[in-house]
């Protein structure tokens, strides 16, 4: 087992790593192999506290959850993009991203509406009140966010409270179903909103 002057002297290099990330910011953006070393080094070196006598082992947990760190770390420094929602869904695991994605289209009309703009919500999300959120507030009756990628967070806690009620969603390969789902909760008031996701999921086809 470490002794405390080793544990000490280790709790100050890691401070000195957090340091150094706060300081590199989005000077490394460019160089994306130098940040992920940093945070991958942090990883392995406060892992090696969980084990006796220190030993590091190295798992694809771990590496994942450095690349998830460092992309929202530069997350914050980047204009939104498609692209980058996309890559969000994908680490958040939200469930039917395919379709999720074309709800961020049709609720934002393609990422130029006020909510989006300025409340950051991506899904026309209302502030909860019987489910978990990470939601500032509120924004001309719709959810706020600091960050349009708290959106997509939230979006997931979505899913997990009506999986929490007994909805069965872990599939994540029939569109078809989950189309039915939203339809069934409502998702949404407008009655026509499956037949509008349907019709984009074709303009997005051709």
């Amino acid at each position: 087992m470490k002794t405390f002057i080793q544990i000490s002297s280790g709790l100050r290099s890691a401070a000195g790593y957090l340091k150094v990330i706060r300081d590199l910011k989005f000077k490394l953006a460019a160089n994306r192999s130098a940040t992920r070393s940093i945070l991958l080094c942090m990883v392995f070196f406060l892992g090696s506290y969980q084990v006796p006598g220190g030993s590091v082992v190295i798992t694809e947990e771990m590496k994942y959850q450095v690349d998830r760190s460092l992309f929202y770390f530069q997350l914050r420094y980047e204009p939104f993009s498609e692209d980058l929602l996309k890559k969000c869904l994908e680490f958040e695991g939200v469930k039917y991203p395919d379709i999720v994605l074309l709800q961020s289209q049709l609720e934002t009309g393609h990422y130029t509406s006020d909510i989006f703009l300025n409340g950051n919500n991506l899904f026309g999300m209302k502030y909860p009140s019987h489910r978990p959120t990470v939601a500032t507030g509120s924004y001309k009756e719709h959810a706020k966010y600091a960050h349009w990628s708290d959106s997509v967070i939230d979006y997931t806690l979505w899913q997990k409270y009506y999986q929490s009620r007994g909805y069965r969603l872990e599939g994540g390969i029939d569109s078809d179903f989950y189309l039915v789902f939203l339809k069934c909760i409502p998702y949404a008031e407008d009655p026509r909103y499956v037949p509008k996701l349907v019709a984009l999921s074709h303009m997005n086809v051709t």
